[in-house]
């Protein structure tokens, strides 16, 4: 065996796992969420805080709302550090509205809790499918859900989300990233959401200054 040799194979190795990433990559994007914005979708004053208000679940999985809403608060934080509401708070709010969580507010209740929260915009979702696919290969969850993004000066809604995943979505090629669980696909899905919010300029990181 030549010196070459060994040089070789390192080079059509870095070649081949470059490939395999850059289809890995192609698959993901492919599911990009689809976003419908309305009137004054972008804002343009400073935003700097956010409400998540209780999610529907309309899909029958147990808890599915609280999971998806509480990954959703954690990802706002901890990818720009916003000042979020806390959950104590807004259900605080929600009973002196005389709202019950699983219920849709309308604009007017949305002014008001914003105004009592402190807050510039607010967050609510829809889990409209929720569930842990098993066949042969395993577990394959899937997650359909919708967000909606109110002003919280006039309760105007600015934009809307919708987004499909499920974990064969992560796994088509060389069954890399295997994802089998739903918080797994429920926290990749929202955060494929923040990133293409942010891409669209609807919802950029508070200045820290």
């Amino acid at each position: 065996m030549s010196r070459e040799e060994p040089r070789y194979r390192l080079v059509f190795a870095g070649l081949l796992l470059g490939l395999v990433w850059t289809l890995l990559l192609a698959g993901c994007g492919a599911g990009r969420p689809t976003v419908q914005t309305f009137p004054g979708g972008t804002l343009e004053r400073k935003v700097e805080s956010v409400a998540v208000l209780p999610f529907i679940d309309r899909s029958g999985y147990g808890q599915g709302g609280k999971i998806v809403q509480r990954l959703l608060v954690g990802e706002l934080v901890q990818s720009c550090n916003w000042r979020v509401a806390l959950e104590g708070d807004i259900m605080r709010v929600y009973r002196q509205v005389r709202l019950r969580p699983w219920e849709e507010p309308d604009p007017e209740q949305l002014r008001i809790i914003a105004a009592r929260l402190g807050v510039d915009l607010l967050i609510t979702g829809e889990i409209l499918e929720m569930e842990e696919r098993v066949d042969s290969s395993g577990v394959d969850p899937l997650l359909l859900l919708q967000l909606r993004v109110y002003d919280g000066q006039d309760g105007a809604r600015r934009w809307a989300t919708r987004h499909r995943r499920q974990g064969g979505d992560y796994q088509r090629v060389m069954h890399f990233g295997t994802v089998n669980t739903i918080s797994a696909v429920s926290r990749n899905a929202v955060r494929e959401i923040l990133e293409e919010w942010r891409r669209k300029g609807l919802l950029v990181c508070p200045s820290t200054s």
